[in-house]
C-alpha cells in the first residue's frame, strides 16, 4: 500500500496564546479530539473533522475564570470524555481529571484523591486516563510508575491498584472493549490486563538494551484489518507487529530514526513520528522479506 505524504502545520487562531503542547485523542467517529495544555493557566479540548482538521467544530474550556462548552454538542459523540490536565490556579494547583458532558453543557473538574505525598510529584506526574466499560471508573497512569490506578469517577478515590510488572512505568493505555482487555506499555514491555478481574493476562518484553541499562518502547496501535498490535521501538528504529493472542512478533517495519508514536493504516502500511525531530516516518510491515498482503 503506497502512502502519500502531505504535511501541513495547523494553527488554530481561535485559541488565544497558543498552548505549550497538544495531544491527539481518537474515538469511534470520523472526528478526533485535541487537548491543549497551557502550562496550568488554562486547559482546552477541541473537536475536529479529519476532512478539515484546521477548524474546531466544538470546544470545552477550563480556566480560572471560565468553564464552558461551545459549538456542536453532537460532535463529541464517540470521543473520549475524560482527560488529565494540570491546573496551576486555585483551588486546584495540581493534576486533575477533566470530564466532559457536552450534552448537558457541563465540564467537571475532579482531584485525584489518591495522588498524595506517596508519589514523588516532581518526577511522577499523572500522564494518562482511560475510561473503562461500565462508566463509573477509569484507569489512570502515572509517570515512572508500573502501577495503574482504578479511579472512582464518583468519589475521586482509588478503587484498586494494578501492578503491570515493575518494569519502570510511563504506561500508555489502549482498550479492546470487545475482548475485555486493556493493553499497556510498561517501559520496555507490553502488558495485557483483563478488565474482568484486573489481572495481567500476558506480557512481553520488546526492547533489549546494554547490560545494566533499559531502553523504552514507544506507543502502540491496533491494525484495522488484522489481529495485530503495532508497537514503536525508538531504540531499534522500527515498528513491530504482534499477534494479539500470543504476543509473538509476526511483522516488522524498518523505518530508521527513532519511531515513537505509530498508526496502522491497513494493508501493512505504517506511519510513525520520530522521537526527537517529529518527522513523519512511513513504511510497510514485512515478514521474511515479503510484503504483508
Amino acid at each position: 500500500m503506497a502512502i502519500r505524504r502531505r504535511i501541513r502545520r495547523l494553527r488554530d487562531d481561535s485559541v488565544p496564546n497558543r498552548a505549550r503542547y497538544a495531544s491527539l485523542h481518537a474515538g469511534t467517529s470520523p472526528r478526533f479530539a485535541v487537548a491543549h495544555h497551557f502550562d496550568g493557566r488554562r486547559f482546552e479540548v477541541t473537536v475536529r473533522e479529519f476532512s478539515n482538521p484546521a477548524e474546531a467544530v466544538a470546544r470545552a474550556v477550563v480556566g480560572d475564570r471560565e468553564t464552558s462548552t461551545t459549538g456542536d454538542g453532537s460532535a463529541w459523540s464517540g470521543l473520549p470524555r475524560a482527560y488529565v490536565a494540570f491546573l496551576a490556579f486555585e483551588p486546584w494547583r495540581e493534576h486533575v481529571l477533566v470530564t466532559l458532558s457536552p450534552a448537558a453543557s457541563r465540564v467537571e473538574v475532579q482531584p485525584f484523591a489518591w495522588y498524595d505525598e506517596s508519589y514523588d510529584k516532581p518526577y511522577q506526574s499523572v500522564v494518562g486516563v482511560l475510561e473503562v466499560p461500565g462508566g463509573d471508573c477509569a484507569l489512570v497512569s502515572v509517570q515512572r510508575s508500573s502501577g495503574l490506578v482504578l479511579h472512582d469517577l464518583a468519589t475521586g478515590a482509588r478503587r484498586r491498584s494494578i501492578d503491570l510488572g515493575n518494569r519502570g512505568g510511563n504506561p500508555e493505555l489502549a482498550l479492546r472493549a470487545a475482548e475485555r482487555e486493556v493493553w499497556a506499555t510498561d517501559y520496555d514491555t507490553v502488558v495485557v490486563v483483563r478488565t474482568s478481574d484486573w489481572r495481567v493476562r500476558r506480557h512481553k518484553r520488546l526492547q533489549s538494551a546494554f547490560a545494566g541499562t533499559q531502553a523504552f518502547i514507544g506507543g502502540l496501535a491496533f491494525a484495522p484489518d488484522a489481529p495485530l498490535c503495532l508497537v514503536a521501538r525508538p531504540f531499534s528504529g522500527d515498528v513491530v507487529a504482534l499477534d494479539i493472542g500470543t504476543l509473538r512478533i509476526k511483522y516488522v517495519a524498518a523505518l530508521g530514526r527513532q519511531p515513537l508514536q505509530v498508526a496502522a493504516l491497513g494493508g501493512g502500511a505504517v506511519v510513525a513520528r520520530d522521537w526527537k525531530t517529529g518527522a513523519l516516518l512511513t513504511g510497510t510491515l514485512t515478514r521474511r522479506g515479503l510484503f504483508m498482503r
